[in-house]
């Protein structure tokens, strides 16, 4: 029984707007896709209808702690086109976390903590799906978590971003995360090719030539943009 909605006050999918329904017919195109939408605009809402329309199989759904823990099952209650979808959260203790990955659902939620704990498993596996939220929280490809999923994403068919801040520290932060979505194919293979190929030492010890910090070259913000637009 859902709580805090009955079936005649859920919302319906005639209510999404208009600019959601262009996504969502966007994506049947692409299989993998970055929605980069400002807070507000229902991310969720639409990445939903996304999953329950288009995916087949098992969707793996990566956000932070407090997102996992209530935005994403509350979103699936309040639509009566998502009611349907079995969500299962992969969190608390490691025996807690285990009986959540083995039992049936639909959606499989995790929070960032426990990506590395969670590629380590042999349940890895059984998704066909990724959906990260908050994708800049994988904007550090140095992370122990990227490192971790970066191994598993070849084997996922479908892949989608979300973020409404996709480059807090500016645009060299789109390697990792447009990376995860074409594995490289349009900001190159490795982060050192796309520093080589976009970017300058900013900041450096003149004596080492150890290099603290980088910058883009002029006129690259246009280039990148250009090249990841169509996804």
């Amino acid at each position: 029984m859902l709580t805090g909605y009955g079936n005649k006050h859920m919302l319906k999918r005639n209510q999404l707007h208009q600019y959601q329904q262009d996504l969502i017919s966007k994506a049947k195109a692409i299989p993998n896709v970055g929605l980069f939408l400002p807070p507000g605009l229902g991310k969720t809402a639409t990445t939903l209808t996304i999953v329950a329309e288009q995916f087949a199989g098992k969707t793996l759904i990566i956000a932070p702690k407090r997102v996992a823990e209530t935005v994403w099952d509350a979103e699936v209650k309040k639509w009566s086109h998502l009611k349907h979808l079995r969500v299962s959260k992969i969190m608390g203790s490691p025996t807690q976390r285990l009986s959540a990955l083995t039992s049936e659902a639909d959606i499989y939620l995790i929070n960032l903590e426990n990506v590395a704990w969670l590629c380590e498993q042999s349940q890895m596996s059984q998704f066909d799906n990724l959906i990260v939220d908050e994708s800049s929280r994988f904007k550090d490809p140095s992370t122990k978590r990227f490192k971790a999923l970066k191994k598993h994403l070849k084997g996922f068919s479908r892949r989608l971003i979300l973020t409404g801040t996709p480059t807090p520290q500016g645009m060299q932060d789109l390697w990792s995360q447009v990376g995860i979505l074409d594995l490289g194919q349009r900001l190159e293979t490795s982060l050192t090719k796309f520093r080589d190929k976009y970017m300058v030492p900013d900041q450096m010890n003149r004596h080492t030539r150890v290099v603290y910090s980088w910058k883009l070259k002029p006129g690259v913000d246009t280039v990148l943009n250009q090249k990841i637009s169509d996804i």
